[in-house]
């Protein structure tokens, strides 16, 4: 296992700022709207993705922008600003509109625009909790964003309840899958099957007046692998733990069986945990024994060299279903994270790996470098997001888009996971079709030799 470092001179990657997280995280608030000020691009990203995965998850949250523009930047002083857009989205909403939140980009930032003032006028017109987000992207990222509305949450709602039971899901949008709202509610249902008690998802479909019964859970199961200690030293103040970040996602079967029975064992009944992967694998078994396409699919797929580039937790979890249960070989692995700590816990799930297999992990890799690494490695096709599908393409590589965001031309219209043992059915046929694109030298630039399938073998 070798690791390259990221030349902190030369970044091309692509990343979101915390607005974009902020929005995306309370966008499963039911009653929630939200008076991004800034200029139309810094508020573009936002508008767009709380368009996507809430939207399945059972809420589609109001969002207007201030559009500051070029008088307003220079002069500064915008409450006013902020609170005649702040009518124009609550006054039509009436009794929809609950909650409301003003989040700031770059340039109401940098001027110091008073959002607190006008926070504080706007609830007072309307009667509603309104709070203010400084989430300008030179804060921090997308997952810096989530957890600045976590703390808001439970600065303005909750106390310390006497009554503690189950677990909180906390950023499941975090975990780096594209698929994360049908991978949520397989989490949720293998967790149900287990005895384990789920009190609340931060967020998904939750209304105003139920967000004090967050600080009712005995524990916040932490979806992403980052550095959240602010979220974490205040779910400690109102009786919460935080857990879960070292442990791998249910991407397979060897993943979904360390983390089934970690998690099962501890909340809940490891025996139940153990009957539902038997009936998981047997309905698979059922589907599979005699399909010829899944027996030619993952012959095929089997010892073929593949790159990974994703959200740390879900880019180790994947490199691992590729090798244990595919026989596959991620040869360059890519991990993306706003802090050090994402990067190391991956890294420590990917140590086990490197006693059978050789591969390079690259921390926070540039573009440009990991398209020259994937190139010399000659991988067969690539994992990643839909961002990066021009430039792998352009290099000749198919591409298999799996992470990211719930968005972005994802097209994940059928509600069937990626996770558990179930969601490996959903995965094989992607790869497959990767697989099958390099098979036949689509996207490809050079022309590859031809490789005889079985129906081309004389009998």
């Amino acid at each position: 296992m070798n690791i390259i470092k990221s030349p902190e001179e030369y970044m091309d990657r692509y990343e979101i700022g915390a607005m974009a997280g902020a929005t995306k995280s309370v966008a499963g608030i039911r009653g929630a709207c939200v008076i991004a000020h800034g200029v139309q691009g810094c508020t573009a990203t936002a508008s767009h993705l709380r368009s996507g995965g809430p939207v399945v998850a059972g809420n589609y949250m109001p969002f207007i922008s201030t559009g500051v523009g070029q008088d307003e930047a220079v002069h500064g002083r915008n409450i006013d600003l902020i609170v005649r857009w702040g009518r124009r989205l609550i006054e039509p909403l009436g009794k929809r509109a609950e909650l409301a939140f003003i989040f700031t980009g770059d340039c109401g930032s940098i001027i110091e625009d008073d959002t607190d003032r006008a926070a504080s006028l706007l609830s007072k017109e309307y009667g509603i909790p309104v709070i203010s987000i400084d989430t300008a992207a030179f804060l921090g990222g997308f997952n810096r964003g989530a957890e600045m509305t976590w703390c808001a949450i439970l600065d303005r709602f909750c106390t310390e309840s006497q009554e503690k039971k189950g677990i909180n899901l906390v950023g499941p949008h975090l975990m780096g899958s594209k698929n994360w709202p049908h991978d949520l509610d397989e989490m949720k249902r293998l967790l149900k099957a287990a005895d384990v008690e789920v009190n609340h998802v931060l967020f998904q479909d939750l209304g105003v007046s139920q967000l004090p019964e967050l600080s009712r859970a005995k524990t916040n199961y932490i979806l992403c692998a980052e550095d959240v200690s602010q979220f974490e030293e205040k779910a400690e103040d109102l009786g919460m733990e935080s857990w879960g970040q070292d442990l791998v996602l249910p991407i397979g079967l060897y993943n979904t069986e360390e983390w089934y029975l970690t998690i099962a064992k501890e909340f809940g009944d490891a025996d139940k945990a153990k009957a539902q992967m038997k009936e998981d694998m047997d309905r698979v078994k059922k589907l599979m024994r005699f399909n010829y396409n899944s027996t030619w699919a993952l012959n095929t797929l089997a010892a073929k060299r593949v790159s990974i580039l994703g959200y740390a937790p879900f880019a180790a979890a994947m490199a691992r279903f590729l090798f244990y249960d595919l026989n596959m070989r991620p040869v360059v692995i890519g991990l993306l994270g706003e802090t050090p700590e994402s990067i190391e816990r991956a890294e420590k799930l990917l140590q086990p790996m490197s006693e059978f297999v050789d591969f390079e992990i690259m921390e926070n890799p540039p573009y440009f470098l990991y398209g020259e690494k994937i190139k010399e490695a000659k991988v067969d096709f690539n994992i990643g997001m839909q961002p990066e599908v021009q430039f792998i393409e352009d290099l000749g590589i198919p591409h298999c888009c799996l992470g990211g965001f719930y968005f972005y031309s994802q097209w994940n219209f059928v509600p069937w996971p990626y996770f558990g043992i179930l969601g490996s059915l959903n995965l094989i046929s992607e790869l497959w079709n990767a697989e099958a694109r390099a098979i036949y030298g689509i996207g490809r630039t050079e022309k590859r030799p031809y490789v005889p399938m079985s129906r081309d073998i004389p009998r």
